[in-house]
């Protein structure tokens, strides 16, 4: 079995090529995972973020927005597979994985998958390349160590609940986690119209999840080399 690594862009009809053709020099990422995708736009221009807003909730339905960073604006879709005729529907339907984020910039979808068949990804691009004009970036083999290394996200979120994971989404977006923190637990309980008590209890718990998920991973990175201090 062998492991290869393809970036490539393609055009082609999709909501999120075009709209990153209407704002040229802007690139706008995705993550599709778990029956939702994360659009993160690079900018705080309101007049940009209405109308790319507007374009948005047009190809899917969009189910929260926020600020992130302070320079960006994230928008957190149900997935929209299922109705358009997606890039992760083509590249699955080979045995690919993508390697995201996706990015769209200038009327393009720049994409990287992990594919486990050198063959089926010439079947790949031809499916890419009926529906617009493809082209290959890079393809290179890689080498199998690099899996036992690689954190599936499911290994580390797959058992929160999604009580669990809203708190924990809800105390990084209000600045619970910066130094010195923005807000307590008390503040943000309020917001969600939630005693203290079981904001805090559906916090600790994912907190407790992720870190007993972590474990493993820290342990074996706790004894390969390391960078000197």
């Amino acid at each position: 079995m062998s492991l290869w690594e393809i970036s490539f862009r393609t055009q082609y009809d999709y909501p999120f090529i075009k709209i990153s053709g209407r704002h040229p020099g802007l690139p706008i990422s995705m993550w599709c995972i778990w029956n939702r995708e994360l659009v993160q736009v690079p900018t705080l221009d309101e007049a940009i973020l209405a109308d790319i807003a507007k374009e948005i909730r047009k190809a899917g339905k969009c189910i929260d927005q926020w600020v992130e960073a302070a320079d960006s604006r994230i928008f957190m879709l149900k997935c929209t597979c299922g109705n358009l005729d997606s890039p992760w529907n083509i590249w699955e339907a080979h045995e690919a994985i993508d390697a995201p984020p996706a990015i769209f910039k200038d009327g393009w979808g720049h994409f990287r998958v992990i594919a486990f068949d050198e063959t089926k990804t010439r079947d790949l691009f031809r499916d890419f390349n009926k529906r617009g004009p493809t082209e290959l970036n890079r393809k290179r083999e890689l080498p199998l160590s690099i899996l036992p290394s690689s954190i599936w996200v499911n290994s580390l979120f797959g058992d929160m609940t999604s009580k669990q994971m809203d708190a924990m989404l809800k105390a990084h977006r209000y600045g619970y986690y910066t130094s010195p923190r923005e807000v307590t637990t008390e503040n943000i309980a309020r917001s969600l119209g939630v005693s203290r008590s079981t904001y805090e209890e559906h916090l600790r718990k994912a907190e407790n999840r992720i870190m007993g998920n972590l474990i493993p991973y820290m342990l074996l990175f706790g004894v390969g080399e390391k960078k000197p201090e």
